[in-house]
């Protein structure tokens, strides 16, 4: 038997927003979403970096924050060696109880996240596909639904045709259309259960570009130099020239005035290429120059782009530790699947008293990893991600167009760069891409 995780994603739009609020951390629930976000981050990051080792001088787009939630939503059901990778990679508590207190603050985050105004759209939503013949744990529905407010269905995988559509249509639903054709085959008959996330967001610029600047201009590549469509921006961003780093750095801000793209390259990309300085950098750093950057007045070149990813992510998540949930001697679900046909209240209850952490710790983890085993692996972690970016926001041409003095800085994207979009409000970051070819 095998479970087959899918992950779909979404497409990113016109890009904007105004400065931003940042509430600093006080009490002990802010140093613990910090230290969880932190963690999160760091995983995406580490694993875009992986990626890029896989698909050398590819453009790389990946949502950080659903692959968590899929991920999370798996470890939610694991026991044994499946929940102890999962932990480490995600950064969560090898501490069960702990972990249900790690998983609240994650669906919280992601709650925050989703919103709706009439500047921006995010929207996230998961749902787990159940085999009709297969028995998903009472408790592990309940607590997926109040947590990451998951959706269940139940369907019948040996009409392979029919799940696929249906699988396509809730993807094509949560992502406005954008990735209609989510699964390009159908999925094999025995399949037990998908678990499937989508992240769909679309946001206009507080300061558009000017597009009757937009020129052909050079774009250089690892091996070559290609013309590619830039755009222009005039005014005060936040950005940062790190020395030490040997990058530089710069905020374009969405007009919902909680979400912020960043995207840095190296200062001098003749003399230090995109993957030396991505193998210098961790996330921690990332945010720590965040923290230092100054509004000053930039000359702005960027990219226009309409890129994609569709990959599987098997052989990062491997390379960062996740190993035994695609082996079938070695995954073990069985806090997601029940083996007994006929309910077992002691079971049950252990377990909704688990995910309500009342029960005692103390040889928990023994009892938990004792369950029956299901049988049943992961078979796919597939991920498709579109991003869409150009000059248009809801602002003026004219409120960007001021003169700048000499003195101005110029960050011109025409090189290999690495992107990634926050969300200010709890600091996850949604979408990231490494772009080595704009055209694409």
């Amino acid at each position: 038997m095998r479970i087959i995780l899918f992950l779909g994603l979404t497409s990113l739009m016109h890009l904007g927003q105004t400065e931003t609020e940042i509430r600093q951390p006080g009490s002990k629930n802010d140093e613990e979403q910090n230290l969880l976000v932190n963690a999160l981050n760091e995983f995406g990051f580490n694993l875009l970096t992986k990626m890029m080792k896989q698909y050398p001088n590819e453009n790389i787009v990946i949502s950080p924050a659903s692959i968590s939630c899929l991920l999370a939503m798996t470890l939610l059901g694991s026991v044994g060696r499946s929940y102890d990778e999962l932990a480490k990679a995600l950064g969560f508590s090898e501490d069960i109880l702990t972990n249900r207190r790690n998983h609240e603050m994650f669906g919280e985050l992601l709650q925050r996240v989703n919103s709706n105004d009439s500047w921006s759209k995010t929207m996230l939503a998961d749902a787990v596909f159940v085999d009709e013949q297969s028995q998903l744990r009472a408790a592990y529905r309940s607590y997926l639904h109040r947590v990451y407010k998951g959706d269940v269905l139940s369907v019948n995988f040996r009409d392979a045709v029919k799940v696929k559509e249906m699988i396509n249509k809730w993807v094509s639903e949560q992502t406005k259309g954008k990735l209609d054709q989510f699964l390009k085959q159908s999925l094999p008959m025995n399949t037990k259960v998908v678990l499937l996330s989508a992240l769909y967001f679309s946001g206009q610029w507080a300061n558009s570009f000017i597009p009757e600047h937009t020129r052909k201009m050079p774009f250089t590549r690892v091996n070559d130099t290609i013309t590619a469509d830039l755009m222009l921006n005039l005014g005060k961003f936040d950005y940062i020239f790190s020395v030490k780093d040997g990058l530089h750095m710069i905020a374009f801000p969405y007009n919902d005035s909680v979400t912020t793209m960043y995207v840095l390259k190296p200062r001098l990309p003749e003399e230090s290429s995109l993957y030396d300085l991505m193998g210098r950098l961790d996330y921690f750093q990332i945010d720590n120059l965040i923290n230092q950057m100054t509004r000053v007045d930039t000359v702005v070149r960027f990219p226009k782009m309409n890129i994609k990813s569709d990959v599987n992510l098997e052989s990062p998540l491997k390379e960062l530790g996740i190993k035994s949930i695609f082996n079938p001697n070695e995954a073990n679900f069985a806090l997601m699947i029940d083996t007994n046909t006929v309910g077992n209240k002691t079971q049950d209850e252990l377990i909704s008293r688990i995910n309500n952490r009342d029960v005692e710790p103390k040889g928990l983890k023994s009892i938990v990893n004792s369950l029956m085993n299901p049988g049943v692996y992961i078979d796919s972690v597939m991920h498709e991600v579109k991003l869409k970016i150009d000059e248009y926001g809801t602002e003026a041409v004219a409120a960007t167009s001021g003169i700048l003095a000499r003195s101005s800085e110029l960050f011109y994207a025409d090189s290999p760069f690495y992107m990634f979009i926050r969300n200010e409000k709890t600091k996850l970051i949604t979408f990231s891409a490494v772009v080595f070819d704009p055209t694409v």
